[in-house]
């Protein structure tokens, strides 16, 4: 038979790893949740973030939970709700299952406020937004209540270092550290030094110019980006690409 709580498992890309999430979803259905004493969910009391068996979240990488580091593995995730915060608990006793909770196994313990919705959710949902390349937000939604955990990574410098590696090689990455450079490290002189590069490996690469002319931009030497902006345009005619086409004149035309 179908599970009145079916199961979602979420794969999610975060940093150079992955977070992977395995719950249960039920539904309200009418029955009280978040107050003293409910069915679903009791003020003060633990619950598993979901139905049936416990919540697992499973971290590729070392993070960092509400400024708190936890290293790399697979943990049941448990929650406590209160009327204005929630304390989110990891545990590492991954064969528990059913079978309960042993609070010595707990590793991590945080505490966030909680948040009320204008829009009702019926289905527990927990998902990942408000992606940056070393931090995003776990969100967990459930009738009109809310409760975002910070989690965040640390991969500039590993990047930093692969890079540095890789550009004394025969194969050397410009237009990958031009764009490293360019969004996480803010180095804007190395990123057009290195796109540079890029294009004299690819001299009619469309979207080099387009990365080109929003570095000079950065920079303040708005008449080479516009030049450049016209350069990414002519390739892109060339090329037949009618969105870096667009990208260019709506680049040109702007102040």
């Amino acid at each position: 038979m179908p599970s009145r709580s079916p199961r979602q498992i979420i794969t999610q890309d975060f940093g150079l790893g992955k977070i992977n999430i395995n719950y249960s979803r039920p539904s309200i259905k009418g029955r009280d949740l978040f107050k003293e004493n409910s069915l679903l969910a009791p003020i003060g009391k633990l619950w598993r973030m979901g139905a049936d068996a416990a919540t697992q979240i499973s971290f590729s990488d070392d993070v960092l939970i509400e400024g708190k580091e936890i290293k790399a593995g697979t943990y049941l995730l448990f929650a406590i709700p209160y009327q204005n915060k929630w304390e989110i608990i990891f545990n590492t006793d991954i064969e528990a299952g059913l079978r309960g909770y042993n609070p010595e196994k707990n590793i991590l313990k945080v505490e966030v406020p909680v948040q009320e919705t204008s829009f009702f959710t019926e289905t527990f949902t927990i998902n990942l937004h408000s992606f940056e390349f070393e931090n995003c937000l776990l969100e967990l939604n459930w009738a009109n209540t809310s409760v975002s955990i910070k989690i965040e990574t640390h991969i500039v410098e590993r990047l930093r270092e692969s890079f540095e590696e890789q550009l004394k090689g025969e194969k050397k990455p410009f237009f990958q550290a031009s764009l490293f450079n360019l969004m996480l490290t803010g180095d804007l002189d190395k990123a057009l030094e290195y796109i540079n590069a890029a294009l004299e490996q690819v001299p009619n690469a469309f979207f080099m110019f387009f990365v080109k002319a929003n570095i000079e931009k950065r920079l303040g030497q708005l008449a080479e980006a516009k030049k450049t902006a016209k350069q990414c345009f002519d390739a892109a005619v060339i090329a037949g690409n009618e969105d870096y086409q667009r990208l260019a004149n709506d680049f040109i035309a702007k102040d």
